[in-house]
């Protein structure tokens, strides 16, 4: 597989602690494993376009800015796992229309940062272009997600 610097802006969105991309509210167990997975895959990626987040300070500062503001990205019902009756009873009411309203522009929202964070990413002295798996498998990282079916659910 080929990783590209919009994988490795994807990457650093997605370890950051707050993201909730790749996890499951159910299984508590394998979130913490997939944060963990994640925040190897983005500090292995980096090393492998040999970008140093270090390097600039401003930039680093507007980085860190974009995502902070990317994991704070939440609607409604963000924190629902299962909404059955809630549901039900706003049926009909127009609130439903609006929730879905957010979720589509919280959509556009995360898109546009993922733009920048790829953007600031591409303004590193880096070189490099495409990163294989063979490249990852060489600097000693686990490419191999947690797998959920290896959890138990938390009730």
């Amino acid at each position: 597989m080929e990783y590209t610097r919009r994988d490795l802006a994807q990457a650093v969105l997605d370890a950051h602690p707050d993201s909730r991309r790749g996890l499951n509210m159910f299984y508590g167990r394998f979130s913490d494993d997939m944060k963990v997975h994640q925040g190897k895959l983005r500090d292995a990626l980096l090393k492998a376009f040999g970008v140093d987040l270090d390097s600039n300070r401003a930039m680093q500062m507007m980085l860190k800015g974009t995502v902070d503001s990317n994991a704070a990205i939440r609607g409604p019902m963000s924190n629902f796992g299962e909404a059955g009756l809630l549901i039900t009873r706003l049926e009909g009411s127009g609130v439903l229309a609006k929730v879905d309203e957010i979720y589509e522009l919280n959509q556009l929202s995360l898109k546009a940062h993922l733009d920048i964070v790829e953007e600031l990413l591409g303004l590193v002295d880096s070189t490099v272009q495409t990163v294989t798996t063979e490249d990852l498998e060489a600097l000693g990282v686990d490419l191999t997600p947690p797998n959920m079916s290896d959890y138990e659910m938390d009730y």
